[in-house]
């Protein structure tokens, strides 16, 4: 299975770089960015990665930057930088640092993608591992869908499959919208996990305040006996750049 995702990937990228060195020069004549550098910082009460804690139920801070180079026409590659800190309590280190690259293609209002990600979780040994998604965004009427699959491939064998729906709805001339998922986990880690999560988000300008209540039916254990994976409401404050 490890070998399939990844040979999917590879094919991907590969498309995407040959495409790129003859297109990139038509790209620039025609006015577009050769490289689009984008970059944010989020303030968040708990760190949920498919509704389980991985900061032991406690606040952290996460970053990101990345660039995205158009390569023909609706094409694009990208890639980058992302961080946050956990608790070492929750049994992954002090800090968590993901490297990420794909291809997406947008047409017209539709956006498809492959990614490859390595996190990489600092202070632990044998941790680390890798994660293959693919994954689409599509109006829907008023409101915006997606849909997608993760794959992660643990070190020393294992590996789960992740699944998930998501929607967004933007109150018109508001900077207030709604959000919500649905997602399935099955693997080594997990067995028959779903967690879901509803919320809002308001923007203003470059800043970005959230809230959110996510839930799972599954029990993990934190630091301190209680349920990592249990529902909670989440607040986030986050500006890009």
């Amino acid at each position: 299975m490890k070998r399939y995702w990844k040979m999917a990937m590879l094919l991907a990228a590969g498309a995407a770089a040959l495409t790129a060195g003859s297109m990139q020069a038509q790209a620039q004549d025609a006015g577009s960015e050769p490289v689009i550098l984008t970059g944010g910082v989020t303030f968040l009460t708990d760190y949920r990665l498919r509704g389980a804690s991985l900061s032991d139920n406690k606040p952290v801070i996460q970053g990101v930057v990345s660039a995205k180079i158009p390569v023909a026409g609706a094409f694009s590659i990208y890639g980058g930088i992302w961080g946050s800190s956990l608790d070492k309590d929750a049994g992954g280190g002090a800090m968590e640092t993901d490297f990420f690259g794909g291809v997406q293609a947008d047409v017209g209002d539709v956006n498809i993608r492959a990614r490859y990600l390595r996190l990489v979780f600092h202070d632990i040994d044998d941790l680390d591992f890798d994660q293959y998604e693919f994954g689409i965004n599509a109006p829907v009427g008023p409101v915006t869908g997606g849909a997608g699959v993760i794959h992660d491939e643990y070190n020393g064998g294992g590996h789960s499959t992740y699944v998930y729906g998501s929607a967004r709805y933007a109150v018109p001339k508001t900077g207030l919208a709604l959000r919500g998922l649905l997602g399935y986990e099955d693997g080594t880690n997990w067995d028959d996990k779903v967690n879901w999560q509803l919320g809002a988000f308001y923007t203003y300008k470059a800043v970005t305040f959230g809230i959110d209540y996510v839930d799972t039916n599954r029990y993990s254990a934190n630091s301190r006996g209680g349920n990592r994976a249990k529902g909670a409401a989440l607040f986030s404050i986050g500006a890009v750049f």
